[in-house]
């Protein structure tokens, strides 16, 4: 790892701990218990890819593991909490669902809808990346029930039959989860791609792992399937405390740069939670605007015509009937 890489490491994962201790305390918003805790690994996973802010990076759907994988692409706590609280000022402007979003500068793809579905979303993404000669990956993250799902091995048999440069991450949850993720080496035999297993690796480990298997898929040598198992518990974030000892005797990083990095992690996530509680709701009117293309679109929806029943482009979207 770049001394960057290893910087970066340290500031998503303290970001990760102080934004999830801040939801916990708060009263006012609800963190989807499934998705409660922030996974380390899921952010050493995202990082070890390629970023960019003009759209020429790798794209990523953080799944169930958002806001991990989003914080490791450039995301900002504030946008997780807007996104979070509903916030008219949300990356979505409250007409998305989920705890992720799309930002396709910053290689971000969103989606909250059953398993399996952004593998296949994310496989048509990579083979356009290799039919067009670029850099680029494509990196997603499911819940081991997307193995229960036609369109999950639709969608993998595809990526490994044209070789795309794809990684799936299979995110065990709870016990019963882990014991699936770890079958996935006879999986990944069947449709002739690599497997890996990621457990209670070093955070320098993870990055390696998932460098490696990008520059494979990157020049042609198909999907990998990560299978992401169950974390230490409540020791969750003891990988953290770890890798900044490691970065302390192997990354050359010292103690004082150590100190200044946790404290700005924090700083940026009190800030934003300062921030949030002042922040308004949407506005009704841009809810219920009209959504379609042939002008310049209502941001952040487009479609060619009005939905019934409010047919008509300039059709008034208040007054009695309209909820």
């Amino acid at each position: 790892m770049s001394r960057d890489e290893i910087e970066d490491l340290l500031y998503q994962g303290y970001q990760g701990r102080r934004l999830e201790e801040g939801v916990r305390r708060s009263g006012f918003l609800q963190w989807p218990e499934r998705a409660v805790g922030i996974d380390t690994r899921s952010i050493v996973i995202a990082r070890a890819m390629m970023h960019a802010v003009d759209g020429r990076g790798d794209l990523c759907c953080p799944g169930p593991m958002s806001p991990g994988p989003a914080l490791a692409f450039g995301a900002t706590p504030l946008e997780f909490l807007r996104q979070l609280a509903h916030r008219g000022t949300s990356p979505a402007a409250s007409r998305a669902g989920g705890l992720s979003w799309t930002d396709l500068r910053r290689g971000l793809i969103g989606w909250d809808g059953p398993p399996g579905m952004m593998t296949q979303v994310l496989a048509g993404a990579a083979l356009a990346f290799a039919q067009r000669g670029e850099n680029r990956a494509a990196l997603v993250f499911e819940s081991e029930r997307a193995l229960d799902t036609g369109g999950w091995h639709e969608g993998l048999n595809f990526a490994a039959a044209r070789r795309v440069p794809l990684i799936v991450v299979l995110v065990a949850s709870g016990s019963a989860g882990v014991g699936r993720v770890r079958q996935i080496d006879g999986v990944a035999r069947a449709y002739g791609i690599t497997a890996v297993s990621i457990g209670r690796d070093s955070h320098a480990g993870i990055f390696a792992t998932v460098r490696a298997a990008r520059r494979r898929a990157a020049v042609g040598g198909g999907p990998t399937l990560v299978a992401l198992e169950g974390g230490p518990g409540d020791d969750r974030w003891q990988s953290q405390e770890e890798f900044a000892s490691w970065a302390l005797t192997e990354g050359h990083v010292i103690e004082g740069e150590l100190e200044s990095i946790r404290r700005a992690a924090a700083a940026g996530v009190d800030h934003a939670f300062g921030r949030i509680v002042k922040e308004p709701g949407p506005e009704p009117h841009d809810a219920l605007a009209a959504v379609r293309i042939g002008s310049p679109p209502l941001r952040p929806w487009t479609r060619l015509k009005s939905p019934r029943p409010y047919a008509g482009a300039e059709a008034p979207m208040e007054g009695p009937g309209v909820n």
